[in-house]
């Protein structure tokens, strides 16, 4: 199984796929492919997130706690 990528390099990806979406001479084909990988990658982008602050609360929890 590959390793998960971290946010910043999902992050990284997203933003070239929007540059290639945003281009001139996209075909049609191409922006139906970068589409989908970009929402595959928010999606991973949004789960990154869920996982902070699913930390953020367990150490908020913890600490009121001591």
């Amino acid at each position: 199984m590959p390793k998960a990528k971290d946010y910043q390099t999902l992050s990284l990806e997203l933003d070239e796929v929007l540059a290639k979406l945003q281009g001139p001479n996209i075909q049609v084909d191409e922006a139906v492919v970068l589409y989908e990988r970009g929402l595959q990658l928010v999606a991973q982008l949004e789960d990154h997130l869920q996982q902070a602050e699913n930390k953020i609360e367990k150490l908020k929890l913890a600490a009121a706690g001591e």
